[in-house]
């Protein structure tokens, strides 16, 4: 059960930051993408860091969040901005 848990969790952090970035980018929010992806990168670092040095973090509890967390949610926005970059282009060539 609680494979199904992380999996859930997993799929969720990936599928919401695919959904709204590849709405936003398809939008022309180029910059306020990008800021998303970064902050997302940003906390991805912080706990990588926090994991390894006396940080005020637990390090078990900074690995898994990075590593069940952070990751898919960099990579589903990532491909969601790719996506709506993508959808962007093509709407731009229909007109």
């Amino acid at each position: 059960m609680a494979q199904v848990l992380v999996l859930g969790l997993m799929l969720a952090c990936a599928a919401v930051p695919f959904a709204v970035l590849t709405v936003l980018m398809r939008a022309g929010q180029s910059g306020l993408t990008l800021a998303i992806i970064a902050v997302i990168g940003a906390i991805f670092v912080i706990l990588i860091y926090a994991s390894g040095r006396p940080f005020g973090i637990d390090p078990v509890f900074a690995m898994s969040v990075a590593m069940l967390a952070c990751i898919p949610a960099l990579l589903g926005s990532t491909a969601g901005a790719l996506l709506g970059w993508l959808l962007r282009r093509q709407d731009d060539r229909r007109i």
